[in-house]
């Protein structure tokens, strides 16, 4: 009987030893905190702006508003074949400036959800390398649709995170410093 007891106590020092080592880390704050993302999203604006000019330029190029402003003034003056010969020359303008325009925005944003898909992958590889690291059982991820409704937060290592992830990948450097580790916040076991 005395030996059973003494495994049993032996089995409860065993079992508490194996606890987990968790924390969680807000999702969106690490997206919105990681200054490569941020920077990503200023070329893409830069970009954008660029591409809006482009499609300025050519507009003026076409000379499509001087035509219509010929159309509007001379309209129900002119020969009626005139007339439609006028408003087909400015609706095939027209078309193919907007072709030229939805081709690229498509291309455009094809890029940009490719570059920010790069992006949220390399966060979740990172994370999960940090947990590796680190010594985590779980890193949970807590976002708006609320799949962490509470947690203490000393086990919130979003900060650490996120400044962890931007040394790692910092845009001053523009390099990836593969050798960088990631430290823990804290010790807390759950």
């Amino acid at each position: 009987m005395k030996k059973l007891a003494i495994l049993f106590i032996l089995s409860l020092g065993i079992i508490s030893c194996q606890q987990t080592k968790t924390a969680y880390v807000n999702n969106t704050k690490i997206m919105e905190g990681f200054e490569k993302l941020e920077k990503t999203e200023e070329q893409f604006t830069q970009e954008e702006e660029a591409l809006k000019a482009k499609m300025d330029a050519m507009v003026a190029e076409s000379g499509y508003q001087d035509l219509v402003k010929e159309y509007q003034s001379k309209q129900g003056q002119m020969p009626k074949a005139e007339e439609e010969e006028l408003y087909n020359k400015i609706m095939q303008i027209q078309q193919r400036l907007g072709q030229q325009q939805q081709m690229n925005n498509q291309q455009f944003q094809q890029r940009k959800n490719a570059e920010r898909d790069s992006l949220v992958t390399l966060v979740k590889d990172f994370i999960k390398d940090y947990g590796k690291n680190n010594g985590y059982t779980y890193i949970y991820g807590a976002n708006e649709s609320g799949n962490i409704l509470y947690g203490k937060e000393d086990l919130d290592i979003t900060e650490e995170v996120t400044k962890a992830l931007n040394e790692k990948y910092s845009v001053k450097e523009e390099s990836s410093d593969e050798s960088a580790e990631a430290e823990p916040k804290n010790d807390s076991v759950q």
